[in-house]
């Protein structure tokens, strides 16, 4: 995944040009390439590529639960530092639980190379507008596959992954349920933490470009997902103010939630909720039950 161009001044601040900047070809061919496939407790975890909104290629862990025809699915997105292995043992909970997984190798999985591709704030904002523009080709990706039901997916994120979910949650209608996990309300936050330098017109002229692609403008929204917030008590990275900034922020129906955690969000707790949270709302997919009297395919959940 990486960043495209934008002409700032080509974008207005209202909405709908908004919306262009996360336009993609949604028609365009997936062309999915099967690396390998390995089981684990049951669940088939396959090793799979396939094509992001802009020619590239998205790498990510498709994991599809046992005995189910048909099954809800969630698409995982891990923090910086992490890769597609972060979420790795959760999808395998929740494959035994009849849902599927979507683990995405993000850009910042590339450490100090992700971290060099960031430039002005024009060129952050691009590149971040087009990580999201792929991330919903990953949700095509998702409702492709054989048994999906495109009517329960959601969505995990944690840091970084909290914040393009943020955004992700205004802009992509086919997510039932979200949780953000340790997120900001901005882009600038991020900054902020990162650059302490960061400061006066520079950080002002910085506020205002990221402004148009905040995750506190989208998760405002009245959107069709339900919200589960997860934030950390001794957060260093975003504090309980910045936290709460995005929590106020987003519209019903949402849960924020609070847990004795720091910015890597090493809590079993939490990972139990997040889990329990998800089964609850997206159920356990179908098994068929295939009878010997002839009778009708029934399907039961």
């Amino acid at each position: 995944m990486a960043g495209e161009e934008t002409d700032p001044a080509a974008i207005p601040g209202d909405d709908t040009a908004t919306e262009q900047i996360f336009d993609y070809d949604g028609t365009a061919p997936l062309d999915p390439e099967d690396l390998g496939v390995e089981e684990r407790n049951g669940v088939m975890v396959h090793d799979v590529t396939f094509a992001d909104a802009r020619g590239g290629r998205t790498s990510a862990y498709w994991m599809i639960p046992p005995a189910r025809d048909r099954f809800p699915a969630v698409v995982y997105v891990h923090p910086a530092p992490g890769d597609r292995s972060t979420f790795f043992d959760e999808g395998i909970r929740l494959g035994g639980m009849g849902i599927a997984s979507l683990l995405v190798e993000a850009p910042w999985a590339d450490g100090e190379a992700f971290a060099r591709s960031l430039g002005t704030p024009e060129q952050n904002r691009d590149l971040f507008a087009a990580i999201i523009r792929d991330l919903r080709r990953a949700v095509d990706f998702v409702v492709a596959q054989p048994g999906t039901d495109a009517a329960q997916l959601g969505y995990v994120g944690h840091s970084f992954g909290a914040l393009v979910g943020g955004v992700l949650v205004g802009v992509e209608p086919r997510l039932r349920v979200v949780v953000l996990v340790a997120g900001a309300p901005s882009f600038t936050d991020v900054a902020v933490a990162n650059l302490p330098s960061l400061s006066g017109e520079p950080l002002e002229h910085y506020a205002r470009v990221m402004a148009l692609i905040d995750p506190a403008r989208f998760v405002a929204r009245k959107h069709a997902s339900r919200l589960l917030l997860q934030f950390g008590e001794r957060d260093e990275v975003f504090g309980r103010e910045t936290a709460g900034r995005l929590a106020d922020a987003a519209s019903e129906p949402k849960e924020a939630r609070w847990y004795d955690a720091d910015h890597l969000f090493r809590s079993e707790e939490a990972k139990r909720d997040r889990v329990e949270w998800l089964h609850a709302r997206l159920g356990s997919g179908y098994r068929r039950m295939k009878g010997k009297t002839g009778r009708p395919t029934v399907y039961r959940r």
